[in-house]
């Protein structure tokens, strides 16, 4: 659950970027080239951080999963703790 609040996270920050890119680029009569090159960037930067968030949760997953087999107790890292 706490992935999905990172999540949230990063795409509200990469909508920002996005939005501040394009008035930018709109304000200033950019080229449609740089507007695309800029939004090409943001886009692999997106991929790559979705990317990384799943290869993390699958493994976090993964070892879970192990730990509770052999009976451990297991507390996901990166987690934020509302409740105690």
């Amino acid at each position: 659950m706490s992935l999905t609040y990172y999540t949230f996270i990063v795409i509200t920050i990469s909508l920002f970027l996005v939005l501040t890119s394009v008035s930018l680029a709109v304000t200033t009569n950019g080229s449609t080239n740089e507007l695309k090159n800029t939004l090409d960037t943001l886009l692999s930067i997106l991929i790559s951080l979705i990317l990384f968030k799943l290869v993390l949760q699958s493994f976090v997953v993964t070892f879970a999963a192990i730990k509770a087999y052999n009976g451990e107790h297991y507390r996901y890292p990166f987690t934020i703790r509302v409740l105690r």
